[in-house]
């Protein structure tokens, strides 16, 4: 059956084309598994709590349906050169105001200052919060917010060094979700269409409950697509972990370490049913994300399985006004067998980390560029995991604290790092399973690096000289302690890659072609909103072919014992090449069947 919700007056709202619901949470409450909700223009000022699963929630086709977190607020009266008041009253934020709920939790790092959930949007630009009314005007040429809470309403003073706030449109943050369920097992729901925006959300860390301005809670098989989600204070899409009565309690108690906290929490989920039969397995596609304070995607456990492409994620935590260690334009825990593949990721601090589990998880064709901190870091994962042609365009292209990757036919363009990991043991799991086979530290190596292509001198595979290479007899520590094991390294078969510009390459590679008198080039250019790569790369003859890296070809990584293959565990072969080309039955080194000067970048 199909609903219809538009923001119009009826004399009578059914749900049908001719007298729609006013409201999304009118069809959300009575629709039964295989209907559909169909949602009109206009902007949603509501927290969407699906009930049921198997549900679509589409978008009318040419219309532009938002849900939003955020109330408008008016009537700011002018109270000091630049400054501005205006209040809420604290009935419009019922049970939650996010102007009193401190943002808090495992690996926060405040900078110094409280930071609140609620945010300020000018425009659907946010405002940046200071900590008291002394620090309003902080820098001159900064807009600033600051809000008091009263027993009755909420006072909110801003800053703006130029214009009137009445001739804009002024919004406070005050739901913390625009589309998520209260309960927990409601699969397969589509979200389709929607801009979702403006939720007073908290911060996700990977052991408390994770929120989002959209998310499964703990659900199996959502699809979200098409979607614009944008302007969360933390994370805009959450495929993350389920609230427990444990949340947080490193930070509340940090008498274990947190290494020891995460690891009970993924036993405690075992327990309860965390497997690919419950939850995961979500399809998140061709969206928008940006605006995102902590991430744009993420997740811990709840995301396994999961396909994540075709998206555009940009602006996520580089306004860098808290900190911690899970922010990224994705961050996910556990992502067993997830698969990135063909995002555009540009202009955040940090653009993909992977941390912990991310066994099975395959890194194909997408684009990072202009990320300031690093385009990807992998963090703690025995592998396997294939990263395979991908752009690394920007100055830090990966940071290695894992091992059993697979880098075949890449472009790198800016430095890699690595280290080892003996302090901490971390897991690994049956093959395309969430079961445990078992904890150890992170030796390094064990890597293949295979056809990649390096841009200037400071990228390059120089970083492992000193690990021994495949054809190493590796030596048994006569203790057998895993620090001693940590001290011997996994030996790493890195072949056929070429170098550019003063690029160095592995001191015991074979088949290595380096043009340090070349200085390839490239710049990345926007047009109408559509990213090209242009670069003179094909200026010079690529006359090394190489096999197809395959299954076959690539083994199985050390710990894990598992191989380099599809979700499904059938074979696979890296035939593909950036722009989804089939390559014949050899291919040039890096991520393109065949040279050309301007790529399109966007999925």
């Amino acid at each position: 059956m199909d609903y219809y919700v538009k923001k119009q007056e009826t004399s009578r709202e059914t749900g049908t084309r001719e007298e729609p619901f006013s409201t999304i949470r009118q069809a959300a409450e009575i629709a039964a598994p295989g209907d559909t909700v169909w949602i009109g223009e206009g902007v949603y000022r509501e927290w969407v709590r699906p009930q049921r699963g198997r549900i679509v929630y589409r978008n009318l086709p040419g219309e532009r349906a938002v849900v939003s977190g955020a109330e408008p607020v008016s009537g700011w009266i002018a109270c000091g050169e630049n400054v501005w008041k205006a209040s809420l009253s604290n009935a419009v934020l019922q049970d939650y105001n996010p102007y009193a709920d401190e943002i808090f939790g495992d690996w926060y790092d405040s900078f110094g200052q409280v930071h609140h959930t609620g945010e300020i949007f000018l425009d659907s630009q946010a405002l940046y919060e200071v900590p008291d009314l002394d620090h309003i005007r902080q820098p001159a040429d900064r807009r600033n917010w600051f809000a008091e809470v009263s027993e009755q309403e909420t006072t909110f003073w801003i800053y703006l060094p130029e214009g009137d706030p009445n001739e804009h449109q002024m919004e406070a943050s005050v739901r913390p979700f625009c589309f998520f369920p209260e309960k927990e097992g409601l699969d397969y729901i589509t979200v389709s269409g929607l801009t979702l925006e403006n939720a007073a959300t908290q911060w996700a860390p990977p052991t408390a409950f994770q929120p989002g301005i959209i998310g499964p809670n703990w659900s199996k098989g959502w699809i979200i697509e098409n979607c614009v989600v944008r302007n969360a204070k933390c994370a805009g899409i959450s495929l993350g972990k389920r609230r427990e009565a444990r949340d947080n309690i490193w930070s509340y108690d940090p008498k274990k370490s947190g290494t020891q906290t995460y690891t009970e929490i993924v036993f405690e989920n075992l327990k309860r049913d965390w497997s690919k039969a419950h939850v995961g397995s979500h399809i998140v596609r061709n969206n928008e994300i940006y605006g995102c304070g902590q991430t744009g995607i993420v997740g811990c456990m709840g995301g396994a399985f999961s396909v994540i492409s075709g998206n555009h994620i940009h602006d996520v935590n580089n306004r860098l006004e808290f900190g911690g260690a899970e922010m990224a334009g994705i961050k996910l825990h556990a992502g067993i067998d997830v698969q990135i593949v063909n995002n555009l990721i540009h202009d955040c601090n940090m653009a993909l980390w992977l941390d912990w589990e991310a066994q099975g998880a395959r890194v194909s064709r997408n684009a990072f560029f202009a990320n300031r901190e690093q385009d990807m870091m992998l963090e703690v994962c025995h592998g396997p995991l294939t990263v395979d042609n991908n752009l690394f365009l920007s100055g830090c292209n990966v940071l290695n604290v894992s091992q059993g990757v697979a880098y075949v036919h890449n472009l790198f363009a800016g430095e890699n790092k690595m280290f080892q990991e003996p302090n901490r043991f971390t897991m690994y799991h049956f093959p395309h399973d969430t079961f445990v086979h078992g904890l150890m530290v992170i030796y390094g190596g064990d890597d293949k690096i295979l056809g990649n292509v390096y841009l200037g001198e400071a990228a390059g595979n120089a970083v492992y000289n000193g690990y021994p290479d495949q054809n190493s007899k590796q030596d048994t520590p006569e203790n057998g302690m895993p620090a001693s094991f940590a001290n011997n390294p996994l030996p790493v078969r890195i072949q056929d890659n070429l170098y550019f510009g003063g690029a160095k390459p592995y001191a015991g590679e074979t088949g290595a072609a380096e043009y340090a008198d070349l200085a390839a080039e490239f710049q990345v250019r926007c047009e109408d909103g559509r990213w090209f790569l242009e670069t003179n790369l094909p200026a010079y003859a690529f006359d090394k072919r190489l096999p197809l890296a395959a299954t076959e070809t690539l083994g199985q990584s050390f710990q894990a014992e598992a191989s380099y293959e599809n979700p499904d565990g059938t074979a696979f072969s890296i035939d593909h090449d950036f722009t989804g080309a089939v390559r014949g039955e050899t291919a040039i080194p890096g991520p393109f069947a065949a040279l050309v000067s301007r790529i399109p970048l966007n999925p």
